[in-house]
């Protein structure tokens, strides 16, 4: 989306409209109202209830986990909270009593169901997951969820961080596919920097829970984004630009998958633009043919590092054409 020239447009009238930044917070008494004009646009995009826009996907998951329990005690009293963690969960919804998990998601998943069903009623579970694997790729099965009992008493807080602009039919994310008795309880936390290509991040989900947050003053101290690039988000989504951007990335991925064939090498899902692997060689490898990957520990410095392809909608087919013969050698 960087060298998107509707976007370079939209964000030099952005940039002649607003300035270069705004450092006040959003509660003061100067209140730009682009903010909640791209607020209602980006949540018919993600078809919920509300969204919240601040200044990165790292501050939209911390923020919702330093209100989770005031969100809670908007809607039912709860005498105790018990939190899950996803097996690699960003460290963006890291929050009270985080501890690492080493299982396999599928097997924290029937282990957290199951707990939750056979614990009491006074416990209020706050289920924490990212909506896809990350750095390696692995695809969630979030259906897993709609066998809890009662969900009167279960919040879900999904990163859609990777999944944002590229999964789901017009690159919407995952919402669509999950459970409908728990997406209603559902909030979602997203960088906007990844395939949406604005510096801020955002929470979604329902009105009650974007209207919490909005009183937080977690919320209240903290500057937002730069109005000129809400601007041209605003713009971006309301000429669908991004949904035109999905079609073109999941075409290269295509093209780039038939290319590939059956290859071994990498580890992917379908229509994800990210390819990965384990092989240590890789890098090096691929930087000799001319191919900058990534490749680095995430999220701790010991953990082993992941090779990283990422296809976008700047390539071009000789590019993909290149990247498959490297990969084919």
């Amino acid at each position: 989306m960087a060298h998107n020239e509707a976007f370079r447009s939209y964000l030099q009238e952005g940039l002649s409209k607003f300035g270069m930044h705004f450092g006040s917070s959003r509660n003061g008494s100067l209140q730009l109202s682009i903010f909640e004009e791209a607020e209602r646009a980006f949540s018919a995009f993600t078809n919920t209830q509300s969204a919240l826009l601040v200044s990165s996907g790292m501050w939209a998951g911390q923020l919702v986990m330093k209100e989770i329990e005031n969100i809670v005690h908007t809607s039912v009293s709860s005498q105790s909270f018990k939190y899950h963690y996803a097996p690699k969960v960003h460290p963006a919804l890291w929050g009270k009593d985080y501890l690492s998990n080493k299982q396999s998601w599928n097997e924290w998943t029937a282990e957290t169901v199951s707990h939750i069903n056979e614990g009491t009623t006074n416990i209020t579970h706050i289920i924490c997951s990212d909506a896809i694997g990350s750095p390696l790729v692995e695809a969630f099965d979030f259906s897993f969820f709609g066998q809890i009992e009662n969900l009167s008493n279960v919040w879900l807080i999904i990163d859609e961080s990777h999944s944002l602009g590229v999964l789901g039919s017009k690159g919407d994310g995952i919402a669509s596919g999950l459970p409908p008795n728990i997406r209603h309880k559902t909030i979602f936390v997203s960088s906007l920097n990844k395939a949406l290509g604005i510096p801020g991040g955002a929470v979604y989900g329902s009105q009650e829970v974007i209207d919490t947050i909005r009183r937080s003053p977690w919320f209240a101290g903290a500057s937002p984004t730069a109005p000129a690039y809400i601007s041209a988000f605003n713009q971006l989504l309301a000429h669908d630009i991004y949904i035109v951007a999905n079609r073109y990335l999941k075409s290269q991925i295509s093209y780039f998958s038939q290319k590939l064939g059956e290859s071994s090498l990498f580890k992917t899902v379908a229509d994800y633009p990210v390819f990965c692997s384990q092989n240590l060689n890789l890098f090096e490898y691929l930087l000799d043919n001319g191919v900058m990957a990534s490749f680095f520990s995430y999220p701790s410095p010991t953990d082993p590092p992941i090779t990283r392809i990422a296809i976008s909608t700047l390539h071009q087919k000789e590019d993909l054409d290149h990247l498959a013969e490297v990969c084919l050698k």
